[in-house]
């Protein structure tokens, strides 16, 4: 009797060692790897599961394809993760393989962009879509002295952040009577693609004041295909993108200000907020919430359910030496 008394003991000793071993496994899948707005998002991934004490992973396609994205949230949920967050080219087309997930007990998620939205449990936004439309548009207007013609160079056309983006941006733009929207164009999630599609936009419209890129890869596009035109000083580039994509064009003049926010602090709050609600909580609502780890202090909107990084940060000259990303 004493001798099963102690295998007990052990069993129920090693079943609380392994359990306090056992780590949360938290996937992000981005719109593609390798370039630098996700690679930002992963570095503050990474960042939160050493401090949480979280397993991260991070993986995604190396092209925006909606099928690649399917297939590795699919081997995600075989390989049995407790979280998983997408960053979805298509919205509607993630929805199915979402709830599967949703399914087999895993913690749905969005971020960055939205997308499965009966199905996911929160979206991890960078920044409310009405703030950032109307940054930009803002910061078109300046450009052009408040007159004149513009033009945009999108990503995806399906890409709801950028198009939801682009209806907050023309909501605005009707605040400003002597400004016209040409044309929206599409180049993916291509650097190339922009410099292409900007090209031709100038080339269709010469008579432009500013080109906006709406992605982390068509503004810095488009800011090229101002320079590779021969239009500094005649055309401004603007857009959404990262500072690390933009401070050469900086330097060469064409570019005087652009839009975005830190995606590291929003790859950060990403684990933060799948780890917080794995762990059995909820958010309180419409008030900042203090996260170590981030400069801000996001706010969750239940009516939505989206958990909101903060305000989006317009980056010129006297202070894009100051982020790394």
């Amino acid at each position: 009797m004493r001798k099963l008394w102690i295998f007990l003991l052990i069993s129920v000793m090693i079943l609380l060692t392994v359990s306090s071993l056992a780590t949360y496994k938290i996937a992000f899948i981005p719109k593609l790897v390798g370039i630098p707005y996700f690679n930002a998002m992963e570095a503050g991934g990474k960042r939160a599961a050493k401090d949480l004490g979280v397993e991260f992973i991070y993986t995604g396609p190396t092209t925006d394809s909606v099928a690649k994205q399917i297939e590795i949230i699919d081997n995600l949920i075989t390989k049995g993760v407790d979280a998983i967050a997408v960053a979805p080219n298509d919205p509607a087309a993630i929805t199915p393989i979402m709830k599967k997930a949703k399914g087999k007990g895993i913690l749905t998620m969005t971020s960055d962009t939205d997308g499965a939205q009966n199905v996911r449990e929160v979206f991890v936004n960078q920044a409310r879509p009405r703030d950032i439309g109307y940054a930009v548009m803002d910061v078109v207007a300046e450009l052009m002295d408040y007159k004149g013609k513009f033009a945009i160079v999108s990503g995806g056309p399906t890409a709801w952040n950028l198009n939801t983006w682009i209806m907050y941006l023309q909501q605005r733009l009707a605040e400003y009577p002597d400004i016209e929207l040409v044309t929206i164009r599409y180049a993916g999630e291509d650097v190339q693609k922009a410099v292409d599609v900007g090209l031709s936009v100038i080339q269709a419209f010469p008579d432009i004041k500013v080109i906006v890129g709406m992605n982390s890869t068509s503004a810095p596009g488009v800011a090229e295909a101002v320079e590779l035109a021969g239009k500094v000083g005649q055309i401004w580039a603007t857009g959404i993108t990262v500072p690390s994509m933009m401070k050469e064009h900086m330097k060469k003049g064409s570019v005087k200000k652009f839009v975005l926010w830190d995606p590291e602090n929003l790859g950060y709050l990403t684990v933060w907020a799948a780890k917080y609600l794995l762990d059995g909580n909820e958010f309180p609502a419409n008030k900042p919430i203090d996260v170590p780890g981030i400069s801000t202090k996001p706010i969750y909107y239940p009516g939505t359910k989206e958990l909101v990084l903060g305000p989006p940060l317009v980056f010129t000259p006297e202070n894009i030496d100051k982020y790394n990303f």
